[in-house]
């Protein structure tokens, strides 16, 4: 099986058992919150609390996909080993790099949305929400039995938080530097 399937399946595996009611109102409250805050606070305040609003929904997404509608399994287990992904790939257990992968890729929107919605926040912080929301999903996974626990994924999750809030921070020096640039030209 190529990277690319396993991947796809992981996608695949990791939603299908949040119900379609959820995604639809998700994506409702959200256009009706944006539009309402645009109505009533203005376009820049409206927006900077728009990101508030999507912030808080993408967390209920992902603690809807990873502990609220996975299935319970008695026999999921735990791993707390820091970095047993990685000896366990070297003896042909592909589709633990696909998982982390996707562990890493799922945190970059909480990281660049915890930069858009909360201006101040420090690269630290960043780590330290981002590092704490996955070990709480992380700990429900274990006492609920909801999928399998592991001291990779908060590694993994964290390190897109990172990666997601460096991206933002990214953005916004360039926009700034953009801006003094524009502002000395005229």
């Amino acid at each position: 099986m190529e990277f690319k399937d396993i991947l796809a399946e992981y996608i695949i595996n990791l939603y299908q058992d949040v119900p379609g009611y959820l995604y639809k109102g998700l994506l409702s409250a959200f256009l009706l919150g944006v539009v309402l805050l645009l109505v009533f606070l203005g376009i820049k305040k409206g927006l900077r609390y728009s990101f508030k609003l999507l912030f808080v929904e993408y967390l209920l997404l992902i603690y809807s996909s990873t502990v609220l509608f996975r299935p319970f399994n008695e026999d999921k287990g735990y791993n707390f080993q820091p970095f047993w992904s990685y000896t366990a790939y070297k003896d042909g257990m592909y589709d633990l790099i696909a998982d982390n992968i996707m562990n890493t890729i799922m945190f970059v929107p909480l990281g660049l949305l915890l930069g858009c919605a909360f201006r101040n926040v420090k690269w630290w912080q960043a780590l330290l929400i981002g590092c704490i929301f996955s070990l709480s999903i992380e700990s429900l996974q274990f006492v609920l039995k909801r999928g399998f626990s592991e001291t990779d994924d908060v590694i993994h999750n964290t390190l897109g938080c990172i990666v997601g809030y460096g991206m933002y921070s990214l953005t916004r020096f360039g926009y700034e530097k953009l801006s003094k640039r524009t502002v000395a030209v005229l």
